[in-house]
């Protein structure tokens, strides 16, 4: 009766088969996977579970799947061993249990890992690349051609100053119609009228009245494109001045703006 109940217990289950990975080939970093096909299904309490296995070694998932007759399991393996040189590692074994109680060991497997390059090999003159062709820059253009725009630069900046009377130009010759185009602008015609005569009075050196405006043309010849409107501007200034009526009516801003033109030296 013994041998029937030996005969009546549960058959054990066993690792079908087993599909490792390829024994060598592997390097830093890459995924093992291994499939195991076993009768039955298997307790999910007692499956692996991801965690490192070693400071070399992680197991990061494991999947099962039902398949005719049994189960497939899956199990993804990590290899972080960093290989000074071709390197055998065995991943260890593992234990499960199956649903009806029935132990059973999941196959270990080997590996050999190898260095990503040889850090320990020589570096020889060979293997160094030859240097790219280069072609030499003449720096002289360049510099020839910031040396001129800091010269134009140089050359706008004292025509800049001069013109506007700046540091070392600041005493240069008064312009008396120039001060005074801006001045009578804003004034009425009497106060504008005797702001333009002390501009004359200025440029002439003394007061300058009608009589005396032939001596004024003959020192500054350049305003004698005005004599006309200058002859008339002195008796008008005459006749307002001595009650001798009014005079014609005459422009005064814009005259002392064109003195001052003629003054500025752009007429």
């Amino acid at each position: 009766m013994r041998w029937l109940a030996l005969a009546l217990l549960p058959l054990p289950a066993f690792a079908q088969q087993a599909e490792n990975p390829r024994p060598y080939g592997w390097w830093l970093g890459d995924e093992l996977v291994q499939r195991i096909r076993i009768t039955g299904v298997p307790d999910p309490a007692s499956l692996p579970r991801p965690r490192a296995v070693d400071y070399w070694l992680d197991l990061r998932e494991v999947a099962q799947r039902d398949i005719p007759g049994g189960t497939e399991l899956t199990l993804r393996w990590q290899n972080f061993y960093s290989a000074l040189e071709p390197s055998e590692r065995r991943v260890p074994p593992s234990a499960i249990r199956l649903a009806d109680g029935t132990g059973l060991e999941l196959p270990g497997f080997r590996y050999v890992t190898s260095p990503i390059r040889p850090i320990l090999a020589p570096s020889t003159a060979k293997q160094l690349q030859p240097d790219p062709p280069f072609h030499l820059i003449d720096p002289v253009p360049p510099q020839l051609r910031l040396l001129a725009a800091v010269l134009a630069m140089m050359v706008g900046l004292l025509a800049l100053a001069w013109q506007q009377g700046w540091f070392p130009f600041h005493r240069r010759p008064a312009r008396p119609f120039t001060r005074a185009a801006r001045t009578v602008a804003r004034l009425p015609e009497p106060q504008a009228r005797h702001a333009l005569h002390r501009a004359f009075d200025q440029s002439f050196g003394q007061v300058l009245i009608g009589a005396d405006l032939d001596r004024f043309l003959t020192a500054a010849p350049q305003f004698a494109p005005l004599a006309r409107r200058l002859r008339d501007f002195f008796e008008a200034s005459d006749a307002a001045f001595f009650g001798m009526g009014p005079g014609a009516a005459q422009d005064i801003p814009q005259l002392a703006r064109d003195l001052a033109a003629i003054e500025r030296g752009r007429r």
